[in-house]
């Protein structure tokens, strides 16, 4: 090999390491940025989250918020989408993807006090309740947002009914009447600041899907 290839590979290589190493900082960026707008939104609501907290918790520059998002708005929306889908995916999605039984995960995870907090209450009936009535995309992103969690706990019970676990039934309705009341269940315990409201919604919960169970001689 000779010199001038040899200073032509490493030139070469150097480039490669510039442009992975600007790649990692980028994403990484604006990662910072969505955690820290859900964490601000959810904490305070959208019209209550400064972009200055935002920025300062993110770490990051307003210009260089501008490289990934034109405004807070479009920021707070791209939040809203990204954590909450990776939360429905990381608690119901997945139940629907494994194996029979379906019933005990879906149980286990509803009753699972551990991944709600009380306090701040659900960020989506949160910002439902603030912005669905004041702003379109706020809207639709939110009814998205409750599509997509009906649809994760009706693929449960469909699940379920294949896997003889429940007898056939209406597994839209029952869907929605599930999200209805888990919905309802973290609203009560945080009015009340009881998370016993919460568990006695879910044991009451459950006690209704059981009544769908299919019983096996």
């Amino acid at each position: 090999m000779t010199v001038w290839s040899s200073g032509i590979i490493k030139r070469f290589d150097q480039i490669v390491k510039r442009v992975w190493y600007n790649f990692i900082m980028k994403e990484t960026t604006r990662q910072k940025l969505i955690d820290a707008t859900y964490e601000e939104v959810y904490s305070h609501g959208y019209q209550g989250a400064a972009l200055a907290d935002i920025l300062a918790n993110a770490g990051v520059h307003k210009g260089s918020m501008y490289h990934f998002f034109p405004n807070k708005k479009e920021m707070a929306l791209c939040a809203i989408n990204e954590k909450m889908g990776e939360r429905f995916d990381n608690m119901y999605r997945g139940i629907a993807h494994q194996e029979a039984p379906y019933l005990p995960r879906l149980y286990a995870l509803i009753r699972d006090t551990s991944r709600r907090d009380f306090k701040r209450g659900c960020p989506i009936a949160n910002l439902v309740q603030e912005m669905s009535n004041i702003d379109e995309d706020f809207n639709r992103t939110m009814k998205e947002m409750y599509t997509q969690f009906r649809l994760s706990v009706k693929a449960i019970f469909d699940q379920a009914i294949e896997s003889g676990e429940l007898k056939e039934c209406d597994t839209a309705k029952l869907a929605l009447f599930t999200t209805s009341a888990l919905e309802g269940a973290i609203l009560a315990a945080k009015a009340s600041g009881e998370p016993q409201d919460y568990i006695d919604a879910v044991e009451c919960l459950i006690g209704y899907i059981e009544s769908f169970r299919c019983m096996h001689p």
